[in-house]
């Protein structure tokens, strides 16, 4: 609590320095896509820990496909149950399962 007093006090100093100051609002999608560039992190999806690239996998909402590759553990992936992220490969047709 006392060095977000200090810091605070701190800009607010420095703003009465130089006459004003100048707030810039930066996207949270434009910090991902900044850090995906430098990671090479892509990918949209969680998936499961055991996920490998290749596997057919069946996702939440329904829809199908291919695992294209994995990125590890991200922020983007919320539900503990997929901690992965992961690009798919979605399946143009729907499989049919004969069982």
């Amino acid at each position: 609590m006392k060095t977000k007093v200090i810091r605070i006090a701190a800009t607010a100093l420095l703003c009465s320095q130089l006459s004003g100051c100048f707030f810039i609002f930066i996207p949270g999608s434009l910090i991902r896509k900044a850090s995906d560039a430098v990671t090479g992190s892509e990918g949209e999806n969680c998936v499961t820990s055991t996920a490998q690239v290749g596997d057919h996998i069946t996702l939440v909402d329904g829809s199908s496909g291919t695992v294209a590759s994995l990125s590890g553990k991200s922020v983007i992936c919320k539900e503990a149950r997929f901690p992965i992220r992961a690009r798919i490969e979605f399946d143009k047709v729907p499989r049919h399962d004969p069982s």
